[in-house]
């Protein structure tokens, strides 16, 4: 049985046995960082209220924001990169790599110091809707997520390029090392330090940016070498080809910092942190249900862009129509868990928070429309086809926060879950459609772009 597993794992074209490869090995990864995920909030429950925790999550999604930032250089790395080594230009893949970290370094650096001016002038305790004894924490905090924030940006440029290289599960590694070193923090301070926003904000933030520092110093010398950085090979003209798709990205990117990572912040300020802390509760358990698939998903990313310059639409084709039964597969095993959520949280972490039932089944409806969405939109964006995509996503970033805080006056924070969900609904129905045409091969247009 064994020997039937490994030759099925190495069957078929060299795309897709790597793309399995990648598939298992973030099995066994992305199982390390659920668990190592799961444990951390028990964890850091036990440490500060669920109040502190509900204030930390909006807080540290700010962190999140910065990540989105880079005029989407990394992003149009990784597709500009996979295809210089899809035609095994390895000298034009060194000069893109190298132009990306220069280009990177100008944009965070400067916006790492002016950021650091801006976090005390503004009202976090307003924003918010907590008290004001907590403003001189949150300063400090907010100014420790931003220096280590601006640091990572920098020094993650190394994920975009093992992801091009189709080693996504490689890619994902150093982040569950990070969680790890963090959680260790934690599990000290909780015995050694009083509850402190500080001290979260130092193990979250910290820890996966030196493990990324130590990695690129380690790889760029040996594994990657071959498209390793190197001032001499800067060159402008690549600036150009990153920014031609990398602005789209961009776009994109401002999209999911406001719809997804300004979340945290919208439900705190129309309800409660507490009731953060209820969201970010159901979100991580329900998102179990969607491992399988979203496992599959990064190395699709790199998989999709080598297919599309190849034109293998075949392979596209074989490839989508997979991945809809595994999305079908986890919406049922999504559906289940709803039901078995009360039984799971009280395990989970007892009285130390509280989910509503009603919050868990929003939030998995969410969930299932989320992956929809994804499923397709994971093709367009390996395709590079992402021009509907960003003027589809700026529509819908105009309209979500009226429409959470509208909503939110009279549902409170499921206002705010109602209208993400309304918003990835029509993404998943535009996405739907694009694909479909380009993969029949009908597509014309701005569905081509």
């Amino acid at each position: 049985m064994k020997l039937a597993f490994l030759d099925r794992l190495t069957k078929g074209e060299q795309r897709s046995v790597t793309v399995k490869k990648n598939i298992l090995a973030s099995f066994v990864i992305k199982g390390v960082s659920i668990l190592i995920s799961f444990l951390l909030v028990p964890a850091t429950l036990g440490y500060v209220s669920a109040e502190l925790y509900g204030v930390w999550m909006a807080l540290s999604s700010v962190l999140l924001w910065i990540h989105f930032l880079d005029l989407g250089f990394s992003q149009g790395l990784k597709n500009k990169l996979a295809e210089a080594l899809a035609f095994k230009d390895y000298e034009k893949g060194k000069a893109l790599v190298t132009s990306t970290y220069v280009m990177v370094t100008f944009i965070f650096v400067p916006i790492g110091i002016i950021l650091e001016f801006v976090v005390p002038l503004v009202d976090w305790c307003g924003l918010l809707n907590i008290s004001p004894e907590y403003s001189e924490d949150i300063n400090r905090v907010m100014r420790v997520l931003v220096a280590f924030a601006s640091i990572q940006m920098i020094v993650n440029v190394l994920t975009s390029v093992i992801s091009a290289f189709q080693k996504v599960a490689f890619a994902s590694l150093f982040g569950v090392i990070g969680q790890f070193f963090a959680f260790v923090i934690i599990i000290v301070l909780t015995k050694t330090m009083p509850p402190s926003l500080l001290g979260l904000a130092l193990a979250y933030a910290a820890m996966p940016t030196l493990v990324l520092i130590i990695a690129s110093i380690i790889l760029y010398n040996n594994r990657f070498k071959i498209v390793a950085p190197d001032l001499r090979t800067f060159d402008k003209a690549y600036i150009k080809e990153l920014f031609g798709l990398g602005y789209k990205f961009f776009i994109i990117n401002i999209q999911v910092v406001v719809l997804y990572y300004c979340t945290n912040i919208l439900i705190s300020h129309v309800s409660s942190p507490y009731q953060v802390t209820s969201y970010n509760l159901a979100y991580k358990y329900l998102n179990l249900a969607m491992m399988v698939y979203s496992l599959i998903t990064g190395p699709l990313w790199p998989a999709y862009t080598d297919a599309y310059v190849k034109k293998d639409y075949n392979w596209m084709r074989a490839t989508l129509s997979r991945m809809k039964k595994i999305v079908l597969m986890s919406i049922g095993i999504c559906i289940l868990m709803v039901f078995a959520s009360p039984f799971v949280y009280d395990i989970w972490f007892g009285d130390k928070a509280d989910v509503p039932f009603v919050m868990t089944v929003i939030v998995a409806v969410y969930t299932c429309i989320y992956c929809w969405m994804n499923l397709n939109g994971t093709v367009v964006v390996g395709m590079g086809t992402v021009m509907l995509e960003t003027i589809v996503t700026v529509i819908g970033m105009v309209i979500h926060i009226p429409l959470s805080l509208f909503l939110g006056k009279y549902i409170g924070a499921y206002g705010v879950i109602v209208s993400m969900t309304f918003v990835n609904l029509v993404y998943a129905i535009v996405f739907h459609i694009q694909v479909s045409k380009i993969l029949s091969e009908k597509a014309t247009g701005i569905w081509i772009k």
